[in-house]
């Protein structure tokens, strides 16, 4: 019974100093990096918020890494948790918004299409008519709104994607989904056309 004393005790003298070890070590690193942030040895806040977008844990680090692999050089912004990145895709201006406590991310191509306010009723209402008809048919929401400083209604378009890095060749579903913007596109300038045709 002694020596069952006697190993429970050389145990716990052990793991006593194994965890004050430890907790020495944390402090020490803990105080040194006080140091650096006091005497200005970190990187600028800039530099933060660049490793943080590079890192592919963060969704919105996801998003910049994968915009680059397509050929795309994005501007960022934070704005009340959301993170925006603003790119081009063949010629068409993109906008990403995410946030790192969700999991799916919003593409918006705005203002892809106007007409003025000043238009006739029958062309309004063949715009309206059009992008309710394409709504049906395609993988992004289309919709209008009226600026009335510019005295134009644009039209937009916008898709909510589940964006994790487990999606196998993320920037090639990028494409796929960037792709379906220009298709929709292609489908209301049609409709459009047709409209004009029947008018005739």
């Amino acid at each position: 019974m002694s020596i069952s004393i006697i190993v429970a005790t050389v145990l716990f003298c052990f793991y006593l100093f194994q965890y004050i070890s430890e907790k020495e070590k944390a402090e020490k690193e803990e105080y040194q990096s006080f140091q650096e942030l006091m005497n200005g040895e970190h990187k600028d806040e800039d530099d933060m918020k660049e490793q943080k977008c590079l890192d592919e844990r963060t969704v919105a680090g996801l998003v910049l890494t994968t915009l680059r692999k397509i050929g795309c050089d994005p501007e960022t912004e934070e704005h009340n948790n959301l993170n925006y990145a603003y790119f081009t895709f063949q010629g068409e201006k993109f906008t990403i918004e995410s946030n790192d406590t969700c999991k799916f991310i919003t593409i918006y191509d705005t203002w892809w299409h106007s007409i003025s306010i000043y238009s006739d009723v029958e062309e309004i209402a063949n715009l309206h008519k059009t992008i309710n008809l394409v709504n049906q048919y395609v993988n992004c929401t289309l919709l209008y709104t009226t600026n009335k400083e510019i005295e134009e209604i644009g039209v937009h378009s916008r898709r909510t994607i589940l964006f994790i890095k487990e999606i196998p060749e993320i920037d090639n579903y990028l494409i796929c989904v960037l792709n379906d913007f220009f298709k929709a596109q292609r489908l209301v300038l049609t409709e459009l056309e047709k409209c004009k045709v029947t008018e005739v």
